[in-house]
């Protein structure tokens, strides 16, 4: 049987066309598939070493933050950048972010050191040494050391602690990685003149000896009319104490103006003085001297100083606080005119105007006190009613009596004797009393007063007068010309004056003697006769300085200086002692200690950490001329550290910008640190491929290092 139709298929070249056609879509289909593989395998790779860069900076940053500026370590040694850093970090046992602190004590537990340094190597490593527990006894020098050694062994096998270091690689394939101080300047532009008195410009590592803290002129807000700059006081050396900016004069370098010392009348301003430095354009400079370290004392008003028949005052004449004896000569630039018709224009020991706080003299009734003995106590400073005291001491008192513009005064005997009791009102004296002799005479008599003049009386043996205690003084009037001019007394409960009254008949014996208490004197709320006291300088006085902290254990001291200024015959002698104790309760007495004479001297007090001295000034001859100290300045080998640069700096309309560095290198203020790191992608054609993440964070360390 025969069959009739077609037979349908595929020639081979349609095959062999369907077959391209299918390798060609599953080529592309594989193709886009790895494509799409090796990008998340690069996502995930840059989202790795993301991760690894942030978390890496949070450590340090949370590290960092446990520790404190002036207690880190750098490597290498220059201004930077630096590839290691080595700190202490505190105990955060809680893990609540607090510090915690020594038992019993303010100053931070430091628990551990920690090291952050690189490894050369391939790849380079970002490695990190904990020494736990801490070596706190390590000097600066050795700590410096102990970091230095791990940088070269990549660990701490081989340094101070070993036997408590550990390490850990952060990560490897580091790229690059560098640690920056932020650079110091200060904006002096303020709408009206004051001072910031908290400006820290950042942080650096001093040895001993002398170093240059430059302050360059960079620019000034828009704001401002001017590029002034004001320095009050700086702080820059390892015991962290405040130095006057107008001390350092004179400068040891400057460009574009003159640095100078000037005055500030608002009053604000240590020691009323600032160091002044007016340029006309950027770029001006100046430099000063800064000695790590030493003490100096310009304004001898610091806690704990104590005066000992000396004053501290700032003196116009000299534009400088001083010290000097008390007496004629304080306050300085002040005259007293309370005596009637104003004929005298001293600076009195004590007036009777301001014991009793009028102002308003009088006279009585004519010859009221006819024939009696008045006693008068002035007060001393332990005896204050309302400040109204005996000012300061002295010797050879000068003592003025004042008749009543209403009539004579004329005294048979009068005399003058220390208070039995001054810290209580007594008519009582501790001894008989000393004769006072009245110029011109200089008898026991006195010339008579006539209305509403005044006479002079001088105890006839030496007499001092301290302003501590108090003191009477007693006359004895005529039936006649008994006229006193009178300060009545306005502070209630204080007593005028007493008086035993002419019923009794008092005699010469009774007004010379040291116990009235059974010669019937009556109280009297008025001070009679006695219108002030004027002292000569004394014979000696003592400024007794604060304690001053020096920082180190066995600091090395070197020399004393001073600057004083010393009229004939006048002298001042300084005396130093030291001690382990911060009350210096092991320190010699002053007794004990022997004077400096001339200024500069080398220290041989011993070398331990707190130091003191104490200053005895002299009068000349007549007691009449004072010597005045200005200054005193103590020097010795200062801590290699890190130490805070800051100072109080003026700000005002027309101040600028400046910079400032220390021995030309930039101050670290905070950290500023940079981090780049890699991976190498394997695979990826014939040298495959790179991966980097970066990151950069500034870190300001918040714990103070105490």
């Amino acid at each position: 049987m025969k069959r009739s139709g077609t037979v349908s298929g595929f020639s081979l070249t349609e095959v062999v066309i369907a077959l391209s056609i299918t390798t060609i879509a599953v080529t592309a289909a594989t193709s886009g598939w790895i494509y799409i593989a090796r990008g998340e395998k690069l996502l995930s790779v840059q989202s790795e070493l993301d991760m690894d860069v942030r978390r890496t900076m949070e450590t340090l940053k949370r590290d960092l933050k446990l520790s404190s500026l002036d207690k880190m370590y750098f490597y290498p040694a220059g201004p930077g950048p630096y590839t290691a850093i080595s700190f202490p970090m505190a105990a955060d046992t809680n893990n609540d972010g607090l510090v915690e602190m020594a038992l019993g004590e303010t100053n931070v537990l430091w628990q551990s050191t920690v090291i952050y340094h690189v490894w050369r190597g391939s790849p380079n490593e970002l490695r990190k040494t904990v020494f736990s527990p801490r070596d706190n006894s390590l000097t600066p020098a050795q700590c410096q050391q102990q970091l230095e050694s791990v940088v070269t062994n990549g660990s701490g096998s081989a340094t101070f602690g070993s036997a408590n270091a550990s390490s850990r690689a952060i990560f490897k394939n580091l790229f690059t990685w560098s640690i920056w101080g932020k650079s110091a300047t200060f904006d002096g532009y303020a709408p009206t003149l004051g001072r910031d008195t908290s400006v820290s410009f950042g942080s650096i590592l001093l040895g001993p000896g002398t170093h240059q803290v430059k302050f360059n002129v960079i620019g000034k807000n828009a704001s401002s009319s001017g590029y002034k700059v004001g320095l009050d006081t700086i702080t820059a050396s390892a015991c962290g104490v405040s130095r006057e900016g107008e001390a350092q004069l004179p400068v040891t370098a400057q460009s574009g103006a003159t640095a100078a010392s000037e005055y500030m009348n608002l009053g604000a301003w240590s020691g009323n003085y600032q160091l002044n430095f007016l340029p006309s354009s950027v770029g001006a400079y100046f430099t000063i001297g800064i000695d790590n370290d030493r003490w100096e004392e310009t304004n001898f008003r610091g806690q704990g100083a104590l005066c000992t028949r000396t004053v501290v005052g700032f003196d116009p004449n000299l534009s400088d606080y001083i010290v000097q004896l008390e007496g004629p000569g304080y306050p300085w630039g002040t005259t007293y005119d309370i005596l009637a018709g104003g004929l005298w224009m001293l600076p009195y020991a004590w007036t009777a105007a301001n014991q009793t706080g009028t102002t308003e003299p009088n006279g009585l009734n004519y010859n009221t006190f006819s024939n009696t003995a008045i006693r008068v106590l002035l007060r001393g400073r332990s005896l204050a009613v309302n400040n109204g005291a005996i000012r300061y001491s002295g010797q050879f008192p000068v003592v003025f009596f004042q008749a009543a513009s209403n009539g004579a005064l004329r005294i048979k005997a009068a005399y003058i004797a220390e208070a039995a009791d001054h810290t209580n009102f007594t008519q009582n004296a501790a001894t008989e009393g000393v004769t006072l002799l009245f110029s011109p005479s200089n008898s026991g008599s006195s010339p008579t007063i006539s209305a509403g003049g005044n006479a002079m009386a001088f105890p006839a043996s030496k007499f001092i007068i301290d302003a501590e205690k108090s003191y009477l003084i007693t006359y004895l009037l005529e039936s006649d010309n008994a006229n006193p001019l009178v300060w009545t007394e306005t502070y209630a409960g204080a007593p005028g004056s007493y008086v035993i009254p002419s019923s009794l008949n008092p005699t010469e014996s009774d007004a010379k003697a040291a116990d009235w208490s059974s010669k019937g004197a009556a109280t009297i709320s008025s001070l009679p006769g006695i219108a002030a006291v004027y002292t000569y300088y004394p014979t000696n006085g003592l400024f007794t300085s604060q304690i001053f902290d020096t920082k180190i254990e066995t600091p090395v001291y070197s020399t004393i200086s001073w600057t004083s200024v010393k009229p004939t015959g006048s002298s001042i002698k300084i005396k130093v002692r030291t001690g382990v104790n911060s009350d210096l309760n092991d320190a010699p007495a002053w007794s004990n200690v022997t004077s400096f004479l001339t200024s500069p001297a080398d220290i041989t007090c011993g070398n331990t950490r707190y130091i003191q001295f104490q200053a005895i000034l002299e009068p000349d001859s007549t007691y009449f001329k004072t010597p005045e100290l200005r200054d005193v300045t103590i020097k010795w080998a200062g801590a290699t550290k890190v130490v805070d640069v800051g100072a109080i700096m003026t700000k005002g309309p027309n101040y600028g910008i400046c910079e400032v560095t220390v021995d030309g290198n930039p101050l670290a203020k905070g950290l500023q640190i940079d981090l780049e790191i890699y991976e190498e992608i394997v695979g990826w054609g014939a040298t495959g491929k790179t991966l980097t993440s970066a990151m950069s964070t500034e870190i300001e360390p918040r714990n103070t290092g105490k």
